[in-house]
């Protein structure tokens, strides 16, 4: 029996679209931010075509004046710009594939999530709510590290600070593995002298190492696991045109 639910058109896609309450079952993602797709949503009225839609997607405004980029507009796009067909946001540092904020006179993306975020947030374990800044808190060289995961955010890159204790975090939430905290006592940064966390120069050198170790090792399986999403993207494109 056909759906009740109106269609309606999205400059997004070429077919209509139809309203869809998206259950976590399904495994669904997103066209639009890439994200896992629960709740409210619209989804391809071609029951070949697996295009999805948060309902929050569907309606963003295609132009953001962000406090993050003050001199230009930024310009929801559908798909990157670029010929790799991928971004790297400039909020997180992620890579994106999907919808975009972007600033073509600067070459500046965001992630439709990332554009979104509050102001202020409230994190558990601390007491005062943290503040959104657009770059680090910190001046002169210093590092400064995240709260929560103890990995070292660049400089360039958002993020939630409290200045009266001196304590931030990442963007977004991270996924903090049970493991002995390189500081003690404080509930802050305590970078502030020597800029890093260990006491001794040594020790903070060994830290420093293994940290880029382990970014470039996330860098290399996230474009690893990118490219297999293109090309998992190019192949369903392939099949429709046969």
């Amino acid at each position: 029996m056909a759906s009740s639910k109106p269609a309606v058109r999205h400059a997004s896609h070429n077919h209509p679209l139809r309203g869809h309450k998206a259950q976590a079952e399904e495994e669904i993602i997103c066209s639009g931010c890439d994200l896992d797709l629960i709740g409210a949503a619209f989804k391809c009225t071609k029951s070949e075509c697996d295009y999805f839609l948060h309902k929050s997607c569907f309606e963003l405004p295609r132009e953001n004046r962000h406090k993050s980029h003050p001199d230009h507009p930024l310009t929801l796009l559908y798909s990157p710009p670029y010929e790799s067909s991928t971004f790297t946001c400039d909020a997180c540092g992620e890579y994106g594939s999907g919808f975009v904020y972007n600033c073509s006179v600067c070459q500046y993306d965001v992630h439709v999530g990332c554009v979104s975020m509050p102001e202020t947030v409230e994190r558990e374990g601390h007491v005062h709510p943290l503040t959104l800044l657009y770059r680090s808190p910190y001046q002169n060289g210093l590092f400064f590290h995240c709260d929560e995961c103890h990995d070292t955010v660049p400089n360039d890159l958002w993020s939630y600070y409290c200045k009266e204790c001196d304590y931030g975090t990442h963007l977004h939430s991270c996924a903090v593995e049970e493991e002995p905290k390189m500081r003690g006592g404080g509930s802050g940064n305590t970078s502030r002298n020597n800029g890093g966390r260990g006491s001794a120069a040594s020790d903070l050198s060994a830290m420093l190492k293994a940290q880029r170790e382990m970014e470039r090792m996330q860098i290399e399986l996230d474009m690893a696991m990118q490219r297999a999403k293109i090309a998992k993207k190019s192949r369903k494109h392939m099949l429709k045109m046969i």
